[in-house]
């Protein structure tokens, strides 16, 4: 297998629009609950509010709920509302949709600072971190283009960095598996002043569950934290490298392909409050680059001969392309790099109820490729990326927040302005009513808008052809809920959460073959509607020296669309999963052993291969964590994850078969001061 070489560069980076005052969890160390009245939600406007107030609908996840995943995504899969179609497992490669939202219309924050990748969403999830330099995630279902910005169409993932604790520590991991997974990790925090530090080191290995399914992943990663006075500082470094066999990812009539991914973000926020100011401002930067080989390249596969084809040897001679005059028409890889720089500030005033908010995002897109965007002028032809394009994006907020007896409410005014697309409105109400003290309405109104990525304007190869004449898509969506806790946090609390929403999409983006073509191609769907609802049950109890229910939640997610695929198959916005219901269930007993018990049933509409054997996807899975030690300086924590349990044979997207069961094994040991 090929190492994909990350360069050396330097990021300048624009940071966060809306800093959290969440503490960060050290996932790393023995697992703290977040008491659900305590749990902070950061991402539905400008106001951190306790989960009991928050206008929109949204989950916080336990840190247990990630800590032995591979990666986030994992802990995703049995979120309500959450469709994760993974075409690589493990985190290789995954497109996260909420509520019916395609792998495009989703926004993650990281730090409080957007990121984006024009290039493709598909590669927005390779975050270069792995899900132990996490302290705080949460979902939130619900369109957030007011306050998120260009992306967060149908909902935002919103992640918080590690930030440790005070002493110094260290820790190392090691985790085998099914399909000869490995992994190895290590993770040092030290304290230097009023600094502290935090760097990891993984690499993650699998031979894969079928052919072709081999894969290697390599991060880096560097934080700190700083705080003083009314100031605090929040910082990263990270870098990631995948080489994976992708086979069938993007089209099952050339199966045999192959992809090569690295990413390198730096980030830097600042926050002050002082009496009733408060005001922040950040950098950020992210590149990304990808070798695509739709023949895989290599000793066994596809190798380019003297005369310019790319031939297989194998039962027969296999020739890359079909021959055209002379010539193949797979001319070799496709190769990209993005590059996204922005910067970002908030400035927010509190007097007599009211708190009054101003924000912008400015950022700056750039693809460079052999593919995508308008040949360069002046460009070496022996250069490979001859061809590119950029885009400015400018996204500026003005809010009110107003908090009365027993209710309060927002009101925001959003304007996107693009140097390609123009200038688009985003208005957005929330309001959150109180029934006594523990129990709440709530209802949010909103616009988001979404801009064509590189690929959707450009790509046109092996069946997929792009449109530069693609429109941005829009969405107005409308969102009531209501939220009670049934409980005190002595004997345990837990909350209900019921909403309704209905969203209408106009100008859609997606991949259609109309039927008698053998081509996708991207276009503009006429207005689409979706709507349906959710019902979350989650509970938590402090830990006792019997055994008990640690933390648990069900939930039940359903929704349907005003439109079918007729005359055409539609590739992402009409393939989602219309209903599903989560569980998840943790328990600790009287020792230093912990059960958990997760599983998701999804029914879904759309092209995937989906399932032969049963009438709903059933994932179900289990894990058994334990732990020991002094508990002052050393200490170490182990678990024994089983993930599809029922070997069930099932693709998340097109033919992309994905791994039956797998059981997986890990150990950390612990050092501290």
């Amino acid at each position: 297998m090929k190492t994909y070489l990350l360069p050396v560069v330097s990021l300048a980076t624009i940071g966060q629009l809306a800093f959290s005052n969440v503490s960060a969890q050290s996932t790393d160390s023995l697992l703290i609950q977040v008491a659900l009245e305590e749990a902070t939600v950061q991402g539905v406007d400008f106001v951190a509010r306790k989960k009991l107030n928050s206008p929109k609908a949204v989950t916080v996840l336990e840190p247990s709920e990630w800590s032995t995943s591979a990666s986030i995504s994992e802990a995703l899969e049995f979120v309500p509302g959450v469709d994760v179609q993974s075409r690589g497992a493990w985190g290789i490669q995954t497109d996260i949709s909420i509520r019916g939202g395609s792998f495009e219309q989703v926004a993650l924050r990281v730090n409080g600072m957007r990121w984006s990748a024009p290039h493709t969403g598909h590669h927005l999830m390779n975050i270069p971190m792995d899900p132990e330099d996490l302290g705080h995630v949460e979902v939130v279902r619900s369109g957030a283009g007011p306050w998120a910005g260009v992306g967060a169409f149908s909902g935002a993932i919103n992640m918080e960095t590690n930030s440790g604790g005070d002493g110094n520590r260290a820790t190392f991991t090691a985790e085998l598996g099914s399909f000869d997974w490995q992994r190895l990790r290590g993770h040092v925090d030290w304290r230097t002043g009023q600094v502290i530090h935090h760097v990891s080191l993984s690499r993650a290995s699998t031979l894969g569950h079928i052919e072709n399914a081999d894969a290697t992943i390599e991060r880096l990663y560097y934080g700190m934290d700083w705080a003083q006075g009314n100031h605090r500082l929040k910082g990263l470094l990270a870098a990631e490298s995948k080489a994976f066999g992708a086979q069938n990812f993007y089209t099952s009539v050339y199966p045999d392909q192959y992809e090569e991914t690295g990413s390198a973000v730096a980030q830097l926020s600042w926050e002050m409050e002082k009496d009733r100011l408060r005001v922040q401002a950040g950098l950020h930067g992210r590149y990304h680059a990808d070798r695509f080989e739709l023949y895989r390249e290599g000793a066994g596969w596809y190798n380019l001969t003297d005369d310019g084809f790319y031939v297989a040897q194998w039962f027969q001679p296999d020739t890359a392309g079909l021959y055209a005059p002379g010539a193949s028409w797979y001319p070799g890889a496709n190769q990209h790099r993005s590059f996204v720089t922005a910067a970002n500030a908030l400035a927010q005033w509190e007097s007599e109820g009211w708190t009054f908010s101003a924000a912008a995002d400015v950022r700056n897109e750039v693809i460079r490729s052999n593919r995508l965007g308008a040949v360069l002028e002046g460009e070496n032809e022996a250069d490979v990326y001859t061809r590119g394009d950029d885009r400015q994006n400018l996204d500026g907020y003005v809010s009110a927040h107003r908090e009365g007896k027993g209710w309060d409410a927002t009101l925001t005014y959003g304007v996107n302005a693009n140097s390609r697309f123009g200038m688009f409105g985003l208005p957005a109400v929330q309001l959150t009513k109180s029934v006594g003290s523990n129990g709440r309405f709530f209802g949010s109104a909103g616009r988001s808008v979404r801009h064509p990525s590189f690929t959707d304007l450009y790509y046109n190869l092996g069946g997929a052809v792009g449109s530069e004449n693609l429109q941005p898509e829009q969405s107005d969506q409308l969102e009531a809920g209501a939220r009670w806790k049934l409980a005190s946090p002595a004997k345990g609390a837990m909350f209900i959460e019921s909403t309704r929403f209905f969203r209408r999409g106009t100008n859609l983006i997606d991949w259609v073959r109309f039927d008698g073509s053998d081509v996708f191609e991207a276009t503009n769907l006429s207005a689409v509607d979706f709507w349906g609802g959710d019902i979350a049950i989650q509970y938590q109890q402090p830990s006792t020296d019997r055994i008990h229910i640690q933390h648990a939640r069900v939930s039940s997610t359903w929704m349907d669309a005003s439109r079918t695929s007729q005359g055409f198959t539609s590739n992402y916005v009409l393939d989602f999963v219309r209903l599903k219901y989560d569980a998840l269930v943790r328990v600790a007993g009287k020792g230093p052993i912990a059960w958990t018990v997760r599983g998701s049933v999804q029914d879904r509409t759309g092209v995937a291969l989906q399932w032969s054997d049963a009438a709903l996807l059933q994932l179900w899975g289990a894990e058994i964590s334990f732990r020991g030690g002094d508990g002052n300086q050393l200490s170490w924590k182990g678990h024994v994850r089983l993930d599809n349990a029922f070997d069930v044979q099932y693709a998340d997207r097109g033919s992309v078969l994905q791994p039956g069961r797998m059981v997986r094994f890990g150990l950390t040991f612990e050092w501290k001061e």
